[in-house]
């Protein structure tokens, strides 16, 4: 059985979090479940005495929310990857497939791979560079 006890030291804390890593996971309502969340609360009263975080200024917490959005965004559009294909001609293409197999775009047919590796290469360094410029109008 652990034994619970305060942490007045760094070999108590480390003492207490080993503890946790055995009781993890234990089934809330039990003997091992509660001493997991009591652990838990005297870990927690130590690290916030002995580790005290600075609360974030303006410009992280700018920073934060720029990250968020760019990640939601992210997300928004999907992951897409590059296959390189090979035609019936001998010739290599490029397909920009989304995560669920639906192409997006197909590149037009390169007499070797290697050519059509730098054109995914250059697509993949300036896209998100790149502007809109409507001539259809």
């Amino acid at each position: 059985m652990i034994e619970i006890r305060p942490i007045r030291s760094e070999a108590d804390y480390e003492n207490a979090l080993q503890a946790v890593k055995s009781l993890w996971g234990s089934a809330l309502a039990t003997a091992e479940g509660d001493r997991l969340d009591v652990l838990v609360t005297l870990i927690d009263a130590y690290e916030n005495e002995h580790f005290p975080m600075d609360t974030p200024g303006a410009d992280a917490l700018a920073a934060f929310e720029q990250e968020q959005k760019d990640l939601h965004a992210a997300e928004a559009v999907g992951h897409v990857t590059f296959e390189i294909v090979k035609d019936e001609t001998g010739r290599f293409a490029f397909h920009l497939t989304k995560r669920s197999g639906e192409i997006i775009f197909t590149s037009e047919g390169f007499d070797r791979k290697d050519d059509a590796i730098a054109a995914i290469r250059v697509l993949q360094e300036s896209a998100s560079k790149s502007d809109i410029v409507d001539l259809a109008a």
